[in-house]
């Protein structure tokens, strides 16, 4: 305590040096206010409490300081014997997007056996676009756990590096779980839409609805308006929510072909179907999209009738 100078630190430093963990557990929280480059020391401290109710409040408020220490201490706090603490600490870790946390992080991911702790480092290195972190995620693309493979799959796609997309693509198409084949179909969007064209089409018929839905989301982004025929068909799927993704997508590309399947959504029993497909026809604003707005103008939704109004509007303009 003597080597702080500033004498809110000290009472600080008193304060989390106390039996009573609930004085910490406060210290903790008033750190936050205290604009002193030596307060990470503090709350470093108290990331290695002995109560696991200080330590959570200490992951908590982490991302409002910035130091290369703090990354090592959040890595450590990974291992915490309570699960709040780890995933205090991991969600923290994903908030820090400090630069100079990459080798730290990378370094923990090379020693680390731990699934969470892994999973855990490559979703703090997201944020940082390392280059160094390709090697390491493309490694753990062959990771029993699905957590791991989504997380380096999340990885790979925020370096948006063309060299990585035969990996996600063989991901999106053939692993074993279907949130790993969702997220690596939602990483595909930085590509140029014709490289992922054919592997978008494939996951279409993705036995699990929500990788069927991401692809939607990510033809929608990529704007490929080849895939407007994929679309009119997905607009026809057994699940309301790919029916739904499906005209959101037919709107973002704007294209009068795809206004009679709309129409269909638009009477769906669905609401928030028909809600789509009014917002889509809205988006395109085309003579022959009035009389499906017109007929939603007396909608049993209220939230339907408010985006018929709206729709309308953009057909006057138009």
């Amino acid at each position: 305590m003597n080597v702080f100078h500033d004498p809110e630190l000290r009472e600080l430093a008193e304060r989390l040096a106390s039996p009573d963990p609930g004085l910490r557990r406060v210290a903790v929280l008033d750190l936050v206010d205290c604009p002193e480059p030596e307060a990470v020391t503090l709350l470093i401290q108290a990331l290695r409490d002995p109560d696991p109710q200080v330590r959570q409040e200490a992951a908590k408020v982490v991302d409002e300081f910035e130091s290369e220490d703090m990354a090592d201490a959040l890595i450590a706090a990974l291992n915490d014997s309570d699960e709040v603490v780890r995933n205090a600490a991991a969600h923290a870790l994903s908030d820090l997007k400090d630069p100079a946390a990459a080798k730290p992080l990378l370094a923990a991911l090379e020693e680390s056996r731990d699934p969470f702790v892994v999973a855990g480092i490559l979703r703090a290195l997201k944020p940082l676009r390392e280059p160094a972190a390709r090697e390491p995620a493309l490694a753990r693309l062959e990771a029993g756990d699905a957590t791991i493979r989504r997380e380096a799959v999340g990885l790979l796609g925020w370096l948006k590096e063309e060299r990585n997309l035969p990996a996600l693509i063989q991901r999106a198409r053939d692993d074993d779980d279907a949130e790993v084949r969702r997220a690596a179909v939602g990483a595909l969007v930085y590509a140029e839409p014709d490289s992922v064209a054919e592997a978008l089409r494939q996951v279409v018929s993705d036995p699990h609805w929500q990788v069927r839905a991401e692809a939607m989301n990510s033809i929608a982004k990529l704007n490929h308006q080849d895939s407007l025929p994929l679309l009119i068909s997905a607009t026809r799927d057994s699940t309301w929510q790919v029916r739904e993704k499906a005209a959101d997508a037919i709107g973002k590309l704007g294209r009068v072909e795809g206004i009679p399947a709309l129409g269909e959504c638009s009477r769906d029993a669905m609401s928030n179907l028909r809600k789509a497909a009014i917002g889509a026809l809205g988006a395109i604003a085309h003579e022959q999209c009035r009389p499906y707005i017109q007929t939603a103008l007396d909608d049993p939704d209220p939230d339907v009738r408010k985006l018929a109004r709206w729709a309308q509007s953009k057909l006057s303009a138009a």
